[in-house]
């Protein structure tokens, strides 16, 4: 029971190490949302433990920020591409289905093909995928809670004294 007590207490203080980055990590674009409500584009983003080194694109210079001052990151993943597409499909299908319920001016029905619904969807397909590939997708960036696999929201506080070893563990609920 001690030594599986002792492996666990080693374990934690390991992965506890292991999450803080010591080379930090690149983005080459991105979004800071600061704790003041200004949200700045930036190039070439590097984060520390300590700091954030970006390049701001309006200001045309390269600018340091401290973590604190970040609440949130966002960096591109993507676009929606296929979204729009779906959606495009969807709203013109709908809409060659109401054009084949309207009647002509003699109060006669208008008979469609299936190459009028094809050309529909296909066009409103075409239309959404060109809308969804200029619209960029932003995933949240976690700066708090990087890690190697399992996170663990304990902070360790060991201290040795003569003959005694004390270990306070603190964790968030």
């Amino acid at each position: 029971m001690k030594n599986t007590f002792l492996i666990f207490i080693l374990l934690t203080i390991a992965l506890k190490g292991l999450a803080q980055s010591e080379n930090g990590d690149r983005y080459k674009k991105a979004k800071l949302y600061l704790t003041d409500h200004r949200i700045i584009r930036v190039n070439d983003l590097k984060i520390d433990q300590m700091t954030a080194r970006y390049f701001d694109t309006k200001k045309n210079r390269e600018a340091e920020l401290s973590i604190q001052n970040i609440a949130s990151i966002k960096i591109p993943k993507g676009n929606y591409l296929w979204e729009g597409a779906l959606f495009g499909t969807a709203t013109l299908s709908l809409s060659a289905l109401l054009i084949d319920i309207d009647t002509d001016p003699l109060g006669q029905p208008r008979e469609k093909t299936a190459g009028f619904y094809l050309a529909m969807a296909g066009s409103g397909a075409a239309l959404g995928a060109l809308i969804g590939l200029l619209v960029k997708k932003w995933k949240p960036l976690s700066l708090k809670e990087k890690s190697i696999g399992l996170y663990m929201p304990i902070d360790l506080d060991i201290s040795a004294q003569t003959n005694a070893l004390t270990l306070k563990i603190t964790m968030k609920l």
